[in-house]
Parts: C-alpha cells; structure tokens; sequence
C-alpha cells in the first residue's frame, strides 16, 4: 500500500536525499510520506478536509511538529495548538507573517456520543493537552456538535471510516475514526481524544478553499 502509493504521491518538499510526499485517495484519505533516498522514514495518515480554523504564526518543535495560535476574524486567539503540519518542510522558507485558513483533522483515539444538540449549544471546550505538556504532542481533548458526517472506504483498500465535521469551541474541525465504532448522527454531541494533523494550503501557495483535484472532502 505505501509503496503504491509513494509512486502516485505529489512531492510538495526535498531537501537533498530527505522527501516529503502527499498521496491522497478518491475518498479524501490521506499519506504524509517522508523519505530519505529510497528508503520510507515515516508515515501519517491524515484526511484531505476544508479549513475550519485561522492559524497564526507556526513555529517548529521538538519531534517534527508545531506550535501555533488558532484565531477568530478579529485576530483574537482562539487557542494554542500542538499539531503535525503536512507543509512542516515549507515552513523555514515561508514569508512571515504566516497566516491562513487552517484544515484540522482529528484522527479519534476515542469517541463518545454525550448527548444530543437542541439549537446552540454551550459549554463546548477545545482543550490543547499537548501544547502543555512536558513534551510536546500533538493531542487533544474536545468536545463538539456533528454537522455532518460520511462513512467511506479507501478505494485500494476497501478499508472503511467515519469522516465526521465538527463545532468545537470557536472553530470547526474534521473528526476521522474507524467504522467499525458506534455511528454518528447530524446533532450528536461528542467528546473526543485524538491525535492532531493540520493542513495549511497557502504555505504551497494553493488556495483555502479551492478544490479542483476532483477528490471529494467533506465541507
């Protein structure tokens, strides 16, 4: 599978023998791939979702990760978020200030139905347990309202999963978890521990919102 797809991946960085690829299925999954001559170094799986956030100002970390303010229209911090970045590589080169819409996907460790949304719902939290911890990780703990979700399969593996769009506390993101957990509905509100990869489109130069690959996302 991630031989396959090395050879069909977009090469967005490379730093003499070190690279870093991107392959995306019909489905919106997603491969960070990172290598170094032939040889495959790392991979994250991740999901090719709209932005949901503004982020602002990410600085490298300690274990090829960032750290970054999520802010409102108003440049009023939101949070502060530990993430893997799939554009880290670029990161060094990019004119500062470094600003722009932001895709967040939570990859789901757990995932709970508490309740159910009658109109607005207060009280939602966005909580960064890895910004602050004495070792950076990208993790976190929120809770949040369903707007809309999709079950999908990758097409070279058949491999089935739940892409679900998420209100959390100020921003959206986009929630991905096997299938084979309890179904999601439109309403529900959840809680959620998950590990956190973020996508910022203008640091390739490509537009937040603009969608001409012909994969589909989940908006």
């Amino acid at each position: 599978m991630v031989a396959s797809a090395r050879s069909e991946a977009e090469t967005i960085a490379k730093d003499g023998e070190v690279g870093v690829h991107i392959w995306t299925d019909a489905s919106g999954a997603r491969l960070i791939i990172t290598t170094e001559g032939d040889l495959v170094r790392v991979v994250t799986p991740t999901f090719y979702a709209a932005p949901g956030a503004i982020m602002s100002e990410p600085q490298a970390v300690d274990g090829g990760l960032v750290l970054a303010e999520l802010v409102n229209q108003h440049d009023e911090v939101i949070t502060e978020i530990a993430c893997q970045l799939e554009e880290l590589a670029l990161l060094g080169a990019a004119e500062h200030p470094i600003t722009g819409p932001v895709s967040i996907v939570v990859l789901g460790n757990s995932v709970q139905v508490i309740g159910r949304a009658d109109g607005a719902v207060s009280g939602l939290v966005f909580e960064p347990t890895g910004a602050y911890a004495a070792s950076t990780d990208a993790v976190a703990h929120l809770t949040g309202v369903v707007l809309a979700v999709e079950q999908r399969a990758v097409s070279r593996t058949g491999q089935a999963f739940i892409a679900a769009r998420v209100q959390t506390d100020g921003f959206q993101v986009t929630l991905c978890f096997p299938a084979e957990e309890p179904p999601l509905a439109a309403g529900d509100v959840v809680e959620v521990d998950g590990y956190l990869v973020a996508s910022l489109p203008t640091l390739r130069g490509v537009g937040g919102i603009t969608d001409d690959s012909g994969r589909s996302r989940l908006v």
